[in-house]
């Protein structure tokens, strides 16, 4: 009877699964799970900075709310990335809305953040929900130290497939960064 009524939960939740998957609704923002190195190595700017204001905008020729933006005022503290690009950044930009992948941090100018991100062709810095933002609090020890130097050491690795293999394979993962197969800095 037990192995009876397994089988039967198994079946029920694979159609479920099948519908889901067969299901095409709307989608927002969605991301891949990916390693800091490769958040670090897939953006044009990394750094370290307060959120002291924050304004919402629109592009001037438009009036949709869609494609109004978050202008956030940064007091730059460290620029771990994208020296080559800018000197000096004021301003981080994100979609209001977390469907379209918008951030919301906290502006009052305590919390002190890592931001990743990308630049538009007007030199603008472009932040969202998948790149790598996380209160500075929250980050390792290792992270800390690894944004320094060793992410960038190892941005010619493919980190996203052994980052995957490292959180379902632990073990075999450890075996094969023992070996030096790729410089992929731990979390």
């Amino acid at each position: 009877m037990g192995a009876r009524l397994a089988e039967c939960v198994a079946l029920r939740l694979l159609i479920l699964l099948a519908l889901g998957v067969m299901e095409r609704g709307a989608e927002g923002c969605t991301c891949q799970l990916a390693h800091p190195q490769e958040h670090f190595c897939q953006s044009e700017i990394v750094i370290r900075a307060k959120i002291s204001g924050e304004k919402i905008i629109s592009p001037s020729n438009s009036s949709s709310p869609y494609q109004k933006m978050i202008q956030y005022e940064i007091k730059l503290i460290k620029m771990f990335k994208g020296f080559d690009r800018l000197k000096d950044i004021q301003y981080v930009y994100t979609p209001v809305f977390s469907s379209l992948c918008g951030v919301k941090l906290d502006a009052s100018n305590k919390v002190q953040y890592l931001l990743s991100g990308n630049m538009w062709s007007e030199g603008k810095v472009s932040i969202g929900l998948c790149d790598f933002i996380e209160p500075w609090d929250n980050l390792s020890l290792a992270q800390k130290k690894n944004l320094n130097y060793r992410y960038q050491m190892g941005c010619d690795c493919t980190v996203r497939s052994l980052f995957i293999f490292l959180k379902l394979f632990p073990h075999i993962f450890m075996k094969l960064y023992k070996k030096k197969l790729c410089n992929v800095v731990e979390v």
